[in-house]
């Protein structure tokens, strides 16, 4: 694995600290002063890596789009051979998408709050893309017999996107999130493999 350089250091440094200016001062709030200030460097030392304020939102939200589809992407979506190990796999991905909010809190709020605002363009593409990933997860839960196999894949994968996208944006101002994550995890799950209609009587 290759050791980044100064040059990469520096950059990822005002990446950073770029995430959590734009996500607590908002896009069009935010400066490059305020960046440069949290940093403690000058403003020409920002500008040696970056062109302008809307370049380096653009990078930060790539690397958002990117942190956001990581949890799901580590995934084989037609790895799955048993019912079992199809279920795993959604609590799998749910929980390790959640756990962002441990690991990169200023990402998430940046991606929920700011993204549109910086490339609502570049936003849309990274959703298909996510969407896209859902609907080869599904057909493998349709092909093994897991899944029925009228769904429609490209409208349910949508749907469940949108589910993930609400539950991890009302994360962020649920006074528990611990909680708040482990009842959309249950409820999630549950609505995938048990639906909302009750059990079918014998």
């Amino acid at each position: 694995m290759a050791v980044p350089d100064r040059t990469q250091l520096r950059r990822d440094e005002i990446l950073d600290a770029a995430e959590r200016v734009f996500a607590d001062k908002g896009y069009h709030e935010a400066g490059i002063a305020d960046i440069a200030a949290l940093l403690g460097i000058g403003h020409g030392t920002f500008y040696r890596y970056f062109k302008n304020k809307h370049d380096i939102a653009e990078t930060v939200l790539d690397r958002a789009i990117g942190r956001f589809a990581a949890p799901a992407l580590a995934e084989d979506p037609e790895a799955a051979a048993t019912i079992d190990e199809y279920r795993e796999q959604v609590e799998r991905m749910l929980t390790n998408m959640f756990a962002l909010f441990d690991d990169h809190p200023h990402v998430m709020r940046f991606f929920h709050e700011e993204s549109v605002g910086v490339d609502a363009e570049r936003m849309a593409t990274a959703l298909d893309a996510y969407a896209q990933f859902g609907e080869r997860f599904l057909r493998n839960g349709i092909e093994k017999g897991f899944l029925r196999d009228d769904l429609d894949v490209e409208v349910v994968s949508q749907a469940l996107l949108g589910m993930i996208l609400e539950g991890t944006r009302r994360a962020l101002r649920a006074p528990d999130v611990a909680a708040t994550r482990a009842r959309w995890i249950a409820a999630g799950t549950a609505l995938m493999f048990e639906g909302v209609a009750p059990p079918a009587r014998d």
